[in-house]
C-alpha cells in the first residue's frame, strides 16, 4: 500500500531548481527557413528518450535521470526532480495539466506541476512501457501499457488501479498513443510487426489491426482522425484510420523515423529521421516544408495544442524548445 506521509516528505526535498547543475543554454544549426525556430535548449546528464507538454500553453517536461520541467514562454529549466533513481519509461500528464506523469516500470509518479511536489507512486502489477491519458472531459483515467501485453487503468482522482486488462495477442508493445477522443488505444506489437487498435471499454478485444513491414517506432494521435505511424524501414510516414483502423494515408520521407508528431491542425508532421535530423512535411500536399541537421538523433517530439511550441529530446544531451 502507499506510505503516504513519509514519501511525500522524501521526494518533495529532492527537487532542484533550475540554478542546479544540468541546465545549459547552446544554439544548434538551423536552417533560415525553418517553421519553427530555436528558443532554448537544456544540457542534461544523458539521452533525454521521452517528452511532452503538460497542456495547451503549459510547460514541458521530459525524462533524463530524474524528471525535467521546461518553462512553456523561454524554455529554461523550472525544476529537476528526482524520483528514487529510477529510470523513466514514458512520460505523460493529467487531462487538466496539473500533475506530471514519470512511469517507472513498476511505479507510476506523479508530481504536482508548478510546486513540484512528488507523491507516493502508483504501484503497477506489470512493468510499465508507456503511459496515456483520458483526453479533458473523460473519465479521469489513465492507461499504463505494459510489457507482458495488459492494459493497467488507474483513477486520477483517487490514484487507485482500477482494472488491469490483457489484450488478446499482445505480446510486445514498442509503441502507443491514445485517440484524440479518448475511445480507442492503438499498440505498436513488435512481435508480429502489427499495430493493433483496442477500444477503451474493453481491452481484451483487438477491434482491428494493420499490418506494417519492418514494425513500427513510433506512434502520435492527431487531433482529428488519423493516428500517424512511423514504419521502421520504410521511407514513409502513415496515417491510420482512427475508425477502421487501417492505413490510409501515406507521406514520403527521405529516410525512416524513428519519432513522429502532428500539429494539432493536421498540417504539419515534424519527423524525427533514424540516420539523425529533423523534417517538416506539410501533409495537404506531400511537400518537404523544412529540414535540420542541427539537432542530432532525435528519439521523441511533442507538438503543443495550439502549435506555438514544439519539444525535443535530442542524442545530444539537450532538450530543446522550438517556437514559431
Amino acid at each position: 500500500m502507499k506510505k503516504k506521509v513519509l514519501l511525500l516528505a522524501v521526494f518533495a526535498a529532492a527537487v532542484m531548481f533550475s540554478s542546479g547543475t544540468g541546465c545549459g543554454i547552446t544554439s544548434p544549426v538551423i536552417s533560415a527557413d525553418f517553421p519553427f525556430y530555436f528558443l532554448q535548449d537544456i544540457s542534461v546528464p544523458g539521452i533525454p528518450y521521452s517528452c511532452c507538454y503538460l497542456k495547451e500553453g503549459g510547460d514541458g517536461i521530459a525524462a533524463v535521470d530524474s524528471l525535467y520541467f521546461i518553462d512553456y514562454e523561454n524554455g529554461y529549466c523550472l525544476a529537476r526532480v528526482y524520483l528514487q533513481g529510477y529510470t523513466v519509461e514514458d512520460v505523460g500528464a493529467t487531462a487538466e495539466g496539473g500533475y506530471a506523469l514519470a512511469l517507472c516500470g513498476n511505479l507510476l509518479f506523479y508530481v504536482s506541476n508548478s510546486t513540484y511536489i512528488v507523491h507516493s507512486p502508483v504501484s503497477l502489477s506489470s512493468y510499465g512501457r508507456f503511459i496515456l491519458t483520458q483526453p479533458a472531459g473523460g473519465s479521469w483515467h489513465l492507461y499504463s501499457v505494459g510489457a507482458n501485453g495488459t492494459v493497467i487503468t488507474i483513477n486520477s482522482q483517487s490514484w487507485d488501479v482500477t482494472a488491469v486488462d490483457s489484450v488478446s495477442g499482445l505480446q510486445d508493445p514498442v509503441a502507443a498513443a491514445i485517440t484524440n477522443d479518448g475511445s480507442a488505444i492503438f499498440i505498436a506489437d513488435g512481435y508480429d510487426n502489427t499495430v493493433k487498435k483496442v477500444s477503451t471499454g474493453d481491452f481484451s478485444t483487438v477491434t482491428a489491426q494493420c499490418a506494417v513491414p519492418g514494425g513500427i517506432n513510433d506512434l502520435y494521435a492527431g487531433s482529428g482522425s488519423l493516428v500517424y505511424a512511423a514504419p521502421d524501414s520504410l521511407n514513409e510516414i502513415w496515417g491510420i484510420d482512427t475508425g477502421t483502423g487501417q492505413h490510409y494515408s501515406t507521406y514520403p520521407i527521405s529516410s525512416p523515423a524513428i519519432a513522429v508528431a502532428v500539429t494539432h491542425d493536421g498540417h504539419y508532421l515534424f519527423v524525427a529521421h533514424k540516420s539523425s535530423g529533423v523534417s517538416v512535411i506539410n501533409t495537404q500536399n506531400n511537400d518537404l516544408e523544412a529540414t535540420t541537421s542541427g539537432y542530432g538523433t532525435v528519439f521523441d517530439i511533442d507538438i503543443n495544442p495550439n502549435g506555438s511550441r514544439a519539444l525535443l529530446c535530442s542524442n545530444l544531451d539537450k532538450i530543446i524548445s522550438l517556437e514559431k
